[in-house]
């Protein structure tokens, strides 16, 4: 009987996650997509001559659950079952696996409060046939293990190139989460009932949502038990963003908290963090047990070190999204981001010997989470393109739409935690980086280096708290900022090319991390 390499994957990923207006929609459908294919690596455990390549066992050869939580929308093993065979069940399994768990459930929950009417047909049109699955398998070759995984790889993409799109007329309005599907045709008196049903914090009078999005929006409520948990506790963003574990009330949920009669906007940051040059490495490895060892290191890291790093690190609000080998997205309080960012980094880079690149936007608690989305994976891909990988990227969006961003190799973030340190402790005037801003604007000639040094520390001494000793607390950050900062000569005296960060990097640096040492960024009257 002939070994074969398999190789599958599921989607559409990034679609299907990122539609999201709140964490709900989010956290979920991750939690969706990860169930999804541990369903079809389960299905495939049995089959005869089954060995996992990735997700791998932590411990001995065989798959536990824990190995399986977070599966990732990719997959592969060695089985020496035949291809079709085994492709087709693992299809059924995954697709089973919505139909049963999820699809039906919300379907029956809404049939019994709602009965039946014109919703139902376009909900059974739209929920069960949406999910795109492809597969590779090759004879298997122990000598030829990395050219193998190689080809299936490149197979893969070209198979999912060549994907089917079908023509769909959709008639009235269209969903206003995914803005693809048709919303649900609900009479005026079946909305009411299902608001009042569910609550106007998962379903808001005013949204019409398509058979997917409304999947997604109950499935995590205790009323479908999708997951089998008794209930799910959800921060939304402004808990998020108040570093609280609930809230306390509703209206605190949609507007933000009320002191003293001014409204506070909250702001979170959102993690979005990636292996460098993975499939360069995975080249590397020359034999199966080489590239188990290796996915056993990432499943270790998905499943245990990111969910404990986010706990510990995370505040109390932090919400772990989606943990799937070297790939991790999380919503954290401001003043947590830089911290748990690095240890996730550190924890990365130690495990695997590898780096990692990440994204971290920073939004008001209220900005639709798909753009807030879309803000961190762009300063992800910033970090790799304009700064080398082995680098990250901060992007702030304020309430009035300017945007602020600053990029560094990770070496600058311990630099960074002391500056965020000093403002926190108010040993430092919040107006230090603009004052840099405006340094880097006039001074900014190459042969004003010495002048521009003076001025830095002219100015941090004067931006410097009473009380404070400038000379031992302040000084020797404002020295080493300069340090990271100007270019560093080479051998023959000649200065090496430009540093990074820049000085206009470091100035918004400045601002970001004083930002960050503030509970509750910005008031205004109410």
């Amino acid at each position: 009987m002939t070994k074969h390499l398999f190789l599958f994957t599921i989607g559409p990923v990034q679609a299907f996650i990122a539609q999201a207006r709140r964490t709900q929609d989010l956290y979920i459908g991750s939690r969706m997509l990860s169930a999804l294919a541990a369903a079809g690596v389960q299905a495939a455990t049995s089959s005869a001559g089954f060995q996992p390549i990735f997700p791998a066992p932590q411990q001995g050869t065989q798959l536990s659950e824990a190995d399986l939580k977070g599966t990732p929308h990719r997959f592969a093993f060695l089985s020496n079952e035949a291809p079709y065979t085994l492709a087709e069940r693992v299809e059924k399994a995954i697709r089973d696996q919505w139909r049963i768990q999820f699809a039906e459930k919300v379907e029956k929950w809404l049939r019994d409060r709602l009965g039946d009417g014109k919703w139902l047909q376009v909900f059974q049109q739209q929920a069960y046939d949406w999910l795109e699955f492809y597969w590779v398998a090759l004879p298997y070759n122990e000598s030829e293990h990395t050219d193998l995984l190689g080809q299936a790889g490149g197979a893969l993409a070209q198979r999912k190139y060549a994907r089917h799109f079908p023509q769909i007329e959709a008639a009235g309005d269209k969903c206003t989460l995914t803005g693809a599907q048709s919303a649900l045709p609900f009479t005026e008196n079946q909305r009411t009932r299902l608001v009042d049903a569910v609550g106007d914090i998962v379903l808001s009078p005013n949204e019409r949502l398509g058979a997917l999005a409304i999947i997604k929006r109950l499935a995590g409520q205790h009323h479908a038990k999708c997951f089998g948990d008794k209930k799910f506790e959800i921060r939304s963003t402004t808990a998020i963003a108040f570093d609280k574990k609930e809230d306390s009330e509703e209206t605190e949920r949609r507007t933000g908290r009320k002191d003293s009669g001014k409204e506070v906007v909250g702001y979170l940051a959102v993690l979005h963090m990636d292996g460098d040059r993975m499939g360069k490495h995975l080249s590397t490895l020359k034999s199966r047990e080489e590239h188990i060892a290796f996915s056993a290191k990432l499943t270790r890291f998905a499943t245990q070190i990111v969910p404990e790093t986010i706990k510990k690190h995370g505040g109390a609000g932090g919400l772990l999204v989606y943990s799937g080998g070297d790939d991790v997205l999380a919503l954290l309080p401001l003043k947590h981001a830089l911290k748990c960012a690095y240890e996730l980094y550190n924890a990365f880079h130690a495990l695997t010997g590898l780096t990692a690149s990440a994204g971290i936007a920073i939004t008001p608690h209220d900005l639709p989470l798909d753009n807030a989305l879309e803000m961190a994976r762009e300063a992800e891909e910033t970090a790799k393109d304009n700064y080398g990988r082995d680098a990250v990227v901060f992007t702030e969006a304020h309430g009035t739409g300017q945007m602020r961003s600053a990029g560094a190799n990770w070496k600058v973030v311990p630099f960074l935690q002391r500056l965020q340190e000093l403002f926190e402790q108010g040993k430092i005037s919040s107006k230090l980086g603009y004052e840099l801003q405006a340094i880097d604007h006039d001074l900014h000639a190459a042969d004003m280096v010495q002048l521009r040094q003076a001025e830095i520390l002219r100015v941090a001494k004067r931006r410097t708290a009473e009380g404070v000793d400038f000379e031992r607390e302040v000084k020797p950050i404002m020295e080493e900022m300069i340090c990271l900062v100007e270019p560093v000569l080479d051998k023959k005296g000649e200065p090496k090319k430009p540093a990074i960060p820049t000085w206009a990097d470091m100035a918004n640096w400045a601002i970001l991390t004083r930002f960050l040492a503030t509970d509750r960024a910005k008031e205004g009257q109410a």
